[in-house]
C-alpha cells in the first residue's frame, strides 16, 4: 500500500506553511487552495514535518492504490 498526504481543504486557513516547509509536495494551485502534487514517492520526514506544524491538523497520510 502506497501513503500520499492529503490536505483536508474544508479546514484548511491558507497559511501557506506547508508550501513554505515542502514546496516540492504541497502548492498553492490557480484557485488559491493548497494542492498535494502527485508524486510516485514523498519526502516522508518532510511531510511528517508539515503534519506536526499544520496549526489546524488538516493534513495526514491516507492509503492510496
Amino acid at each position: 500500500m502506497i501513503c500520499a498526504p492529503v490536505v483536508e481543504l474544508s479546514e484548511c486557513i491558507l497559511c501557506e506553511m506547508c508550501t513554505d516547509l515542502c514546496p516540492s509536495v504541497f502548492t498553492m494551485n490557480e484557485n488559491g487552495y493548497v494542492q498535494v502534487e502527485p508524486l510516485n514517492v514523498y519526502p516522508t520526514e518532510e511531510v511528517d514535518e508539515v503534519i506536526k506544524n499544520c496549526p489546524v491538523d488538516c493534513i495526514q497520510w491516507e492509503d492510496v492504490l
